[in-house]
């Protein structure tokens, strides 16, 4: 039995009674993307990329910083079975969006993301070396309420 045949939670943020109503608005989506913001305006941002089920079986967590324009990358992680669809190419370039020319970093990742972001690094133009997070963004306090969005473009 995979994640999809089971029963979820539905996303933090969501009530049963919203994730379902979601849902049923959006009968031919296979996939959720729920954005989650910092509640203060400073901090780690979120990403997850949702089953209808309310699995999320993909989720990116970063912060950005206009101040020193640079991006870090926390956690990137997406599922076996959902690997090599081009979530997390999506979900990076959603994080970047807007901020492109900022420096990105990242932390030491798995085996999966540690072959991922050289082969990301090379298609972008840009590196995504091992790094910290700029200070400015230290007060973190939480996530803000979560919004769906649209599936980005893989380009």
């Amino acid at each position: 039995m995979t994640p999809a045949d089971q029963w979820a939670p539905p996303p933090s943020g969501f009530s049963e009674r919203q994730w379902k109503l979601a849902t049923l608005l959006r009968p031919r989506a296979k996939d959720f993307w729920v954005y989650y913001a910092p509640r203060n305006g400073a901090g780690a941002e979120q990403l997850r990329v949702c089953e209808r089920s309310g699995y999320d079986f993909a989720r990116l967590t970063w912060q950005s910083c206009a101040e020193c324009r640079s991006g870090h990358i926390m956690k990137i992680r997406v599922t076996d079975d959902w690997l090599r669809q081009g979530y997390g190419t999506r979900m990076v370039l959603r994080a970047m969006h807007g901020c492109e020319a900022y420096t990105w970093t990242t932390t030491p990742q798995s085996e999966d993301a540690q072959r991922f972001f050289p082969a990301l690094s090379a298609a972008l133009g840009t590196g995504f070396p091992v790094g910290r997070p700029c200070g400015h963004n230290a007060r973190g306090g939480g996530y803000a309420e979560p919004r769906l969005e649209g599936r980005p473009d893989a380009s």
